[in-house]
């Protein structure tokens, strides 16, 4: 694919090289704002978004490709399709490259009084050999309720799920706040706050998709170019060894890190989002599931990394 060849390359030779571009490009164009996360409570307000992303460190490399079609409403429904390519590369031979690929669908059906009830689903893969073996394929299910513009009430199934695989599970989201400065959503496994502190100079974002996900940041609202921000992210991510000897025994890597970095919006066409700061707390282990034992632990030095995200939305 010229594609991921294209994005490999950046990430390996050129990173610094294309990011310093981007950023000499986009640091004087003033600023604009968009709400953020608007597509889980109500209409998602445009048709298509792509995302790229990526992360260059000394052994550690990732990059993301992602996009999202929806199609406009038609009377009392809409659909949707979308598909996604993640790379995970170590530089050490010993260490196999992880992917996963996935595509999917979705149907959101609109009734009276603000109801509405959707579902997403998808197939893929999440290997070191992707979609080579039937015993490595991924499905997800996803299923909203809306019953109004506060509470929405949440179904998901998973096969390769962080923590009580394969068990379907339920949830909510209570949004308390819904705005361009600032927003509560509080639920399980979900929870997104943006909340502005000491007269709106600062404020302070939280994502959290738990109970092994986190992001913090807090950010610097008084510069018209962009916001920079100070932050921390830990998370885990699963996949099928092609090899394993056992079909539930799956591989988790797991790494923390603080940035500093800066947020910049074009309206909804164009976000951007650079970082830069130190991995650490790095490590490949096998387990059933994230909380039970551990098993052949391989840790990763500590390091630095970069890291750039641009999505775009129309």
């Amino acid at each position: 694919m010229k594609f991921r060849s294209h994005l490999v390359l950046i990430g390996r030779n050129n990173f610094i090289k294309y990011q310093l571009l981007i950023v000499l490009l986009l640091i004087f164009i003033p600023a604009a704002k968009a709400q953020e996360f608007q597509h889980l409570v109500g209409e998602y307000p445009f048709a298509t978004s792509i995302e790229l992303d990526t992360l260059y460190s000394k052994i550690i490399t990732t990059n993301t490709v992602s996009a999202s079609h929806h199609s406009r409403r038609f009377k009392n429904s809409k659909v949707g399709v979308f598909g996604r390519y993640f790379e995970l590369g170590n530089a050490k031979k010993e260490y196999a490259h992880f992917y996963n690929i996935q595509f999917g669908g979705s149907y959101r059906h609109y009734f009276k009084d603000e109801k509405s009830l959707g579902v997403m689903a998808s197939f893929g893969s999440s290997s070191d050999r992707p979609f080579k073996n039937g015993r490595d394929g991924t499905i997800l299910i996803n299923s909203t309720y809306q019953l109004n513009e506060k509470w929405v009430l949440l179904g998901n199934y998973s096969n390769n799920r962080t923590f009580l695989n394969n068990i379907p599970l339920p949830g909510f989201i209570y949004v308390k706040d819904q705005s361009r400065e600032k927003s509560v959503m509080l639920g399980f496994p979900f929870i997104y706050i943006l909340k502005p502190f000491y007269n709106n100079i600062f404020s302070f974002k939280y994502l959290g998709i738990l109970p092994y996900n986190h992001k913090f940041r807090v950010l610097y609202n008084d510069l018209s170019i962009f916001k920079p921000y100070l932050g921390f992210e830990q998370g885990p991510l699963v996949f099928f060894d092609s090899y394993r000897i056992e079909n539930n025994l799956r591989t988790f890597w797991f790494e923390r890190k603080s940035m500093l970095g800066f947020e910049k919006s074009f309206g909804p066409f164009l976000k951007i989002d650079f970082q830069s700061g130190n991995s650490f707390s790095r490590e490949y282990f096998n387990a059933r599931s994230f909380a039970r034992r551990h098993t052949q632990v391989k840790k990763i030095n500590d390091g630095m990394y970069v890291s750039l995200s641009l999505k775009s939305s129309f």
